[in-house]
């Protein structure tokens, strides 16, 4: 099942590294809340996050329950120029996928 996701990507190449910044929409539930009604809120949160340059991939994530609501992650690939495709692909534990994408400027 794919979530119609509000994500949001940045990348900019600067010099000999390319930056990129997500903010991923997810409730990151850890199974252990409580709702209004003192229910266990069941366990809903991101596995795994990757990220391609280019259709080469470049960065594995494995998350857990300790990582916050809406993650925000930024990091710095080796090389990139302007132009480059940078694609962002997660799974949750209940089989949910979101992809997001950005041209490099």
């Amino acid at each position: 099942m794919a979530i119609q996701a509000r994500d949001r990507i940045r990348a900019r190449a600067n010099g000999e590294y390319t930056t990129v910044r997500i903010l991923l929409a997810h409730p990151m539930h850890t199974g252990r809340g409580m709702d209004e009604n003192e229910q266990l809120v069941p366990a809903e949160y991101i596995q795994d996050i990757r990220c391609w340059r280019n259709k080469q991939e470049m960065l594995s994530v494995k998350c857990g329950t300790a990582t916050a609501r809406n993650p925000y992650f930024a990091f710095q690939l080796k090389g990139g120029e302007p132009g480059d495709i940078i694609t962002v692909r997660w799974v949750d534990n209940l089989g949910a996928k979101g992809t997001v994408e950005t041209t490099v400027t």
